[in-house]
């Protein structure tokens, strides 16, 4: 099948940024294309409207991976220091190759709100398009998985709908809000959070979903399927319908522990794949015959201890995160400042992507260690050299588990159902999740050998 390339292709600048005028007042001393400089402009909004990390907003500076940029933009170089010499980008010239990315951001004038361009240079949106997730991270490509979710692209349609007025009145109110806690939240945080950044890179889904800007790509990291879904901050789901229907999300509660239980069952462990899929993403472990054997000995005998079945145990209940909670309560490692599951969340998932050397200075992946040493030390397995490794895995598993089979089976028995998803969470118009619920039970059960606990969340105004 042949590729169609638009003919045009939008872009995201601030709204008082003239490219045309800027080259013809100053014109570059280069050769340059004006799409390439758009694009360049443009990456400083739309890489962090793609972060949905608690992150999100506070930073002014955002990464640029000059590897991946190279790839549509040869002589990017020259266009970020044409940037900067005109007053558009500001540099945070700290760098540390392999770690640290050179980081730009807009000077003051140009903190503003973002309007719509479109670029017309045909290699430029091929590229684009091709690797449309390219800008989010330095990890390797590595999944080539062909695929298709054409059960899942096909309900991207005009009947996906946000009510766009209401959505951006929430967004302004929430820039106000921005606005008067800068200070508390640097006092608290110590992070000092951009405003007019965080409301531009949380319109920026909105603004693409309205105008029915649907992108959708499947990375080749983990497999997992990003769209304006993904994107779009979960506050924001109330104002989303289609056809006029409200949506529920059937989400898997604890979904990253309740997966990591693959690596507790030997059986489930081979048939899951899962030791190929360490040594794809380790490249350590793929070398280390000796390394390997040993975590497939712990994979094998870890339900001899105690501790794990405690840790599968409280995995099931479905309140991993209320239960550590109480036990980091107890030992003053975290304050109850009314959002302890957010904290408790933060903890956990440290103790399973962090660097294994974070043990050193992190009270709370002590505790974690202490309390399932045995858990602890298969995910410290796996994360030797690249501690990347355990997310990975359990990202492809889940993207295998919802995407590929459950979605599939579901499309397969009820076509009419419109399906979507939200990487551990598929969503679907009111009246078809206990259907689509049970179909996801059921997959999960078979894969990971324990029961998953999933909820319903109704994309809906709070009453």
């Amino acid at each position: 099948m042949l590729e169609v390339v638009p003919k045009r292709f939008p872009l995201y600048i601030p709204e008082n940024l003239n490219i045309d005028e800027l080259v013809k007042s100053n014109p570059p001393q280069f050769k340059f294309h004006k799409d390439e400089l758009a694009y360049i402009v443009h990456l400083i909004n739309d890489i962090p409207s793609r972060n949905k990390s608690e992150d999100e907003g506070m930073y002014y500076y955002v990464p640029l991976y000059s590897v991946l940029l190279q790839r549509r933009v040869r002589d990017y170089r020259k266009y970020l220091d044409y940037l900067v010499a005109n007053g558009i980008f500001d540099e945070d010239k700290r760098y540390v190759q392999g770690k640290k990315s050179r980081s730009f951001k807009f000077t003051d004038e140009y903190q503003t709100p973002i309007r719509q361009i479109y670029i017309t240079k045909y290699t430029l949106i091929k590229s684009l398009l091709k690797y449309i997730n390219v800008d989010l991270s330095n990890e390797k490509c590595l999944i080539e998985d062909e695929r298709n979710l054409d059960y899942l692209q096909k309900w991207f349609s005009g009947n996906l709908t946000i009510d766009f007025s209401g959505a951006v009145n929430e967004l302004w109110r929430l820039y106000e809000i921005d606005k008067r806690d800068r200070l508390k939240i640097l006092l608290i945080k110590g992070k000092l959070i951009n405003p007019i950044q965080r409301f531009n890179s949380r319109y920026l889904p909105v603004f693409k979903l309205h105008r029915l800007q649907f992108l959708n790509v499947k990375d080749r990291t983990a497999g997992r399927y990003h769209t304006v879904l993904t994107q779009i901050m979960g506050s924001l789901r109330q104002f989303i319908r289609f056809n006029n229907q409200k949506l529920v999300a059937v989400d898997i509660v604890n979904s990253q522990p309740y997966l990591s239980c693959v690596l507790f069952d030997k059986q489930k462990f081979r048939d899951n794949t899962i030791l190929p899929k360490i040594r794809l993403y380790n490249n350590y472990l793929d070398n280390k015959i000796e390394v390997r054997k040993k975590l497939c000995s712990k994979v094998e005998n870890s339900h001899r201890f105690e501790n794990v079945n405690q840790f599968i145990d409280i995995v099931k209940s479905g309140r991993l995160y209320e239960e550590f909670g109480e036990l980091l309560l107890k030992k003053d490692i975290i304050v109850d400042d009314g959002n302890v599951r957010a904290q408790v969340k933060k903890i956990v998932f440290s103790s399973f992507f962090s660097p294994n050397q974070s043990i050193a200075y992190n009270e709370a992946i002590k505790v974690f260690k202490d309390s399932f040493p045995d858990v602890y030390e298969i995910y410290r397995v796996i994360k030797q050299s690249k501690h990347r490794t355990l997310a990975c895995v359990l990202q492809n598993l889940e993207a295998e588990l919802v995407l590929h089979k459950a979605c599939k089976i579901i499309s397969e028995q009820r076509p009419e159902i419109p399906l979507f998803t939200l990487h551990d969470a598929i969503i679907t118009t009111e009246g078809n999740e206990k259907f689509v619920k049970q179909v996801l039970y059921d997959v999960l059960l078979n894969a990971i050998g324990i029961p998953p606990t999933l909820k319903f969340e109704r994309w809906e105004q709070a009453a």
